[in-house]
């Protein structure tokens, strides 16, 4: 497991798993505790390798946001994120 985390946004990755992932939380919001993971595994490790050049960015990286890492995982990489809360 490898993570990467900044005042907003947790992130994950498990990559030693049966079926690798990608898990993230909102730190924002503490009474639900927001948490996303990935569902396919197709383009996982360089969507990593994107995120972590993103967070090693001085001026990227506190503004990074929980949305913001859905929609890249998204969009950009169609790995096909759940989320759900944490409290249910």
């Amino acid at each position: 497991m490898t993570s990467i985390k900044n005042n907003r946004v947790s992130i994950e990755y498990f990559k030693d798993s049966d079926k690798p992932y990608i898990l993230y939380r909102d730190l924002r919001d503490t009474y639900n505790e927001t948490t996303g993971y990935t569902r396919n595994t197709r383009n996982l490790s360089k969507a990593w390798e994107f995120i972590s050049i993103i967070f090693n960015k001085y001026e990227l990286k506190e503004d990074l946001s929980f949305n913001d890492i859905d929609k890249l995982l998204n969009d950009k990489f169609n790995l096909k994120t759940r989320i759900y809360c944490a409290m249910d």
